[in-house]
């Protein structure tokens, strides 16, 4: 099943922001905020969407043909990054409440959003990598054919 251009457009477009949004806050809260721990939830963040749009742009130019084993790679990359970001989404709400923080920047409240965003690009790292391997595997591909299934 093949992705139509303007769903692909919006996939690159939506990484692309992410990267962004990502990496500015990365620098934002290290140089400006000295809060370390919510800078680099955003870097990392910012390296997953940098990940997943590299995937988006190989998928657009059809270079997945040859070596569609890489997307299995990435999808364990994604589902290490989705671990992190959840665990460190609990860790943080749990600091945040035990220490009665108020939302300041500086707080573990912002750090949590900033996991919780970081799981997300890993799931849909997971998720495209996954959909695109399914397309171009050829076991997959064998699977789907209609016409070895007898009713």
């Amino acid at each position: 099943m093949a992705v139509s251009r303007l769903r692909l457009a919006f996939r690159i477009g939506f990484a692309a922001l992410g990267i962004f949004v990502g990496l500015s806050a990365a620098v934002c809260w290290i140089h400006v905020f000295k809060s370390y721990d919510t800078g680099a939830f955003g870097g990392v963040s910012g390296l997953t969407a940098t990940v997943a749009l590299i995937v988006h742009i190989l998928y657009a130019r059809d270079q997945w043909q040859a070596s569609y084993g890489w997307l299995r790679g990435l999808m364990l990359s994604g589902c290490f990054v989705q671990l992190a970001g959840a665990c460190g989404f609990v860790t943080y709400l749990v600091l945040g409440i035990t220490n009665h923080q108020a939302l300041k920047p500086d707080s573990y409240y912002l750090t949590c959003v900033w996991c919780f965003l970081t799981w997300k690009w890993g799931f849909l790292l997971f998720f495209y990598s996954r959909m695109y391997r399914r397309e171009f595997d050829p076991t997959y591909q064998r699977m789907m054919e209609p016409g070895d299934v007898k009713v």
